[in-house]
């Protein structure tokens, strides 16, 4: 795991004790960075797992180059552009962040949510991650599970 991962699952670990009133809170989870990728030499994103949500995460090597905290700004993969909005830490400085998905009390374990954590990454990251020449096969029972998880219908 990268420095910058570990500041930030330690972020919102520090969260996790004032969100558990929340009515969707999920006990059985807990906060951990199920996926981090280098995605080049300036931006790095991952998927994380929380008790009360998935995130996708984001920052460019440069945190001052995204807009102010509260402003909205996409992540723009091979695999699509994901809207998110920009949150500010100290000692981490701006980052990104767009929900996967807002509620995990479908999830019955830890061990399910980094399944399906490590699915999404596949989904929003191999492309990117891939050689440019090289064609990612598609996989449509996949794609319609993140589909699923997005709530755009079965």
């Amino acid at each position: 795991m990268s420095a910058l991962s570990q500041l930030l699952q330690q972020y919102y670990s520090e969260a996790d004790e004032r969100m558990s009133d929340l009515p969707f809170y999920n006990a059985l989870l807990s906060v951990e960075m199920a996926a981090w990728h280098c995605l080049d030499a300036d931006l790095e994103a991952g998927v994380l797992i929380t008790p009360w949500c998935l995130n996708l995460l984001w920052r460019p090597a440069d945190p001052d180059s995204l807009p102010e905290k509260g402003s909205e700004c996409v992540l723009t993969l091979a695999s699509g552009e994901y809207s998110g909005v920009v949150a500010e830490a100290e000692g981490l400085g701006r980052f990104a962040s767009a929900s996967l998905l807002s509620d995990t009390s479908s999830l019955a374990s830890q061990e399910q949510a980094r399944l399906l954590a490590h699915e999404i990454a596949d989904l929003l990251f191999l492309p990117s991650l891939s050689a440019a020449s090289e064609e990612v096969p598609e996989n449509p029972a996949r794609r319609a599970m993140f589909r699923r998880m997005m709530g755009a219908g079965q």
